[in-house]
């Protein structure tokens, strides 16, 4: 993938935080439905609903300064830094920037990247290529790919070690920026 007009975005994205965002609205709104629900028949009927049982005595005896109120307090506070945190945290990129020679101008406008799913799929074609490997799958994480193969062969640190130069060799032919660790775990299977 490459663009080279002026309009230019940054084709290494983020992801965005719409399922989290999503499931914590519609559980926020579930709540304050059912909390104005409770509080209209408080108003309508001049006593809380039977449905609650002893919650509203338990309620009732609550002050602003007591061990309860101010234990709920904190426990409502830690939860929403905790997700105020994952909200402006960012995920990780989609893709992977390739360098490649005498592309783009003096200002850097050309970009090209792999997406994470394409570099795993690189990385376990390359790997299967290697004599023993019977297949093999791979996770990429923005600075790792962890390879699991599977063999018949029992020399378990010479073929890790065999798959991971491949590997290594074909993702540096591509121009990967930076290089990710590769880790290859070797499982032994019988038939």
């Amino acid at each position: 993938m490459s663009r080279t007009d002026g309009r230019s975005n940054k084709l290494r994205r983020r992801p965005t935080r719409t399922t989290p965002a999503s499931i914590v609205g519609v559980v926020v709104l579930a709540v304050g439905i059912g909390l104005v629900w409770i509080m209209v028949l408080r108003l309508l009927n001049g006593r809380w609903p039977r449905f609650l049982g002893d919650v509203h005595e338990w309620l009732a005896t609550l002050t602003w300064g007591s061990t309860s109120t101010l234990a709920i307090s904190l426990a409502a506070i830690a939860v929403g830094l905790i997700l105020l945190f994952c909200a402006w945290k960012p995920g990780q990129p989609n893709a992977i920037v390739l360098r490649v020679d005498g592309s783009g101008d003096a200002a850097g406008s050309t970009e090209f990247v792999m997406t994470r799913r394409s570099v795993a799929r690189l990385a376990a074609g390359h790997a299967d290529l290697v004599d023993g490997v019977d297949s093999v799958s791979a996770t990429v994480r923005s600075r790792r790919i962890t390879l699991s193969v599977k063999s018949q062969s029992e020399q378990r640190g010479q073929l890790a070690a065999t798959v991971t130069d491949g590997v290594r060799q074909a993702l540096q032919g591509v121009g990967l920026q930076p290089m990710p660790k590769i880790t290859t775990t070797v499982h032994t299977q019988r038939l």
